[in-house]
């Protein structure tokens, strides 16, 4: 049963060592992230789109 104290007291020194970042970096990297979001997922659906149109056209012929 020692191991299961050594173990969190490790775990508690480690969290004191990380830097966590300020709630401005925090929201800030949060936007970067909803907004690549939202690019690439605009980019495969018109690419879907695309492609859908293109086999549309191939199929009829």
């Amino acid at each position: 049963m020692t191991w299961i104290r050594e173990y969190m007291e490790n775990v508690i020194a480690e969290m004191e060592k990380v830097n966590w970042p300020s709630r401005d970096e925090l929201i800030s990297s949060t936007l970067v992230t909803i907004v690549a979001t939202l690019i690439i997922s605009g980019f495969i659906f018109l690419a879907d789109q695309v492609i859908q149109r293109v086999l549309e056209v191939l199929y009829r012929v």
